[in-house]
């Protein structure tokens, strides 16, 4: 089994570079899963409270039974276990994840400066942007996330050229005018500041920042205006629609991915019906108030027991999935994975 996780490992990759292009990751990562799981020689969980997390979302799911939402159980449970058993590997692998990385960022801002305009895909439902770079994912705060995911990895690895590859992937995670991605770039980079006791690496991640909210061209199009309220006042009332689905069933939540059926936005085709602007949130709704206090003891103990490099990616996610449905989101979850096994090597 090490071995087939070893061959799937390959074109899991490369479907996570083509993004929405070819959407069927779920399908090779949860193979990836299995196959990794099978591998391993002794089954001693660590995180005890992510495996409750698991266990009683996969209860909630029993208690509001839909077929559908088990497909995406699954997919949720194969990302839990991923965490729970990072796999482990080799040179050659880590230097494909570099490979990937580094081209991940280059096609995405091949796409911003060929096909800036994408307002053409809301043909498809999904929302039009414009002058915003979006990779292969086709929304900017998803791409945003990713970019960062990417940066941090860069920051602390020790490849060629590695100030010329941060600026690039930087300017690359900036045109993507997510200011989700942003704010959680200046947290992630404060607490580094902190951690090495810094106060020049500080200002100067502040001045980066400062820097660039002045300098991004403000183009055609409400998504390049940082100072924008529209969609901040759009996800307050996302927050509150959320809050009273929540209230129906507090304890047990509704069942992971029942949200679509819920049709919250009044168009079942378009992408954004999947869930609301916020991870927690969604993981309140769905797994109730006990889903959520295990996701939460989970991610606290997978912090406390992590380099400076693993931390760094839980508090990007962490802030970022309060503004996005991000946690979960197997483009971000599986570099959560690939991180979480790459910063072991640093430990």
């Amino acid at each position: 089994m090490a071995t087939l996780s070893k061959i799937i490992f390959y074109p899991l990759l490369i479907l996570f570079f083509l993004g929405k292009l070819y959407p069927y990751i779920d399908i090779i990562l949860t193979i990836f899963a299995l196959t990794n799981l099978l591998s391993q020689t002794k089954f001693t969980i660590n995180n005890k409270y992510l495996s409750f997390f698991a266990i009683f979302t996969t209860i909630s799911n029993i208690i509001n039974f839909n077929l559908i939402s088990w497909l995406y159980l699954i997919r949720l449970l194969s990302i839990v276990s991923l965490i729970i058993f990072p796999p482990q590997f080799n040179k050659n692998q880590n230097k494909f994840i570099n490979i990937i990385f580094i081209s991940t960022v280059l096609f995405s801002l091949i796409q911003y400066l060929i096909w800036p305009n994408l307002t053409v895909m809301s043909s498809q439902e999904w929302d039009p942007h414009l002058y915003r770079l979006v990779g292969t994912y086709f929304d900017p705060t998803f791409t945003g996330i990713i970019l960062l995911f990417i940066f941090i990895s860069t920051y602390f690895s020790n490849l060629k050229y590695k100030k010329i590859l941060l600026l690039t992937i930087y300017i690359s995670m900036a045109l993507t005018y997510s200011r989700s991605t942003l704010i959680s770039f200046l947290i992630v980079f404060t607490y580094i500041s902190f951690v090495k006791k810094s106060k020049k690496h500080f200002i100067f991640t502040l001045i980066v920042f400062i820097f660039t909210l002045i300098i991004l061209p403000r183009m055609p199009g409400e998504g390049t205006k940082l100072e924008r309220t529209s969609s901040i006042l759009a996800k307050i009332q996302n927050y509150k629609q959320g809050i009273l689905i929540f209230k129906t069933k507090p304890i047990f939540g509704i069942g992971y991915n029942n949200i679509p059926m819920l049709n919250y936005n009044n168009n079942p085709k378009s992408h954004s019906n999947s869930g609301f602007d916020s991870s927690l949130l969604n993981i309140t709704i769905t797994t109730g108030i006990i889903g959520v206090l295990f996701l939460i003891l989970g991610l606290r103990y997978e912090f406390i027991n992590s380099n400076i490099f693993y931390k760094s990616t839980l508090i990007a996610i962490f802030f970022h999935s309060f503004f996005a449905n991000s946690l979960f989101y197997p483009y971000t979850a599986l570099l959560l994975i690939l991180i979480k096994s790459k910063s072991h090597k640093l430990s």
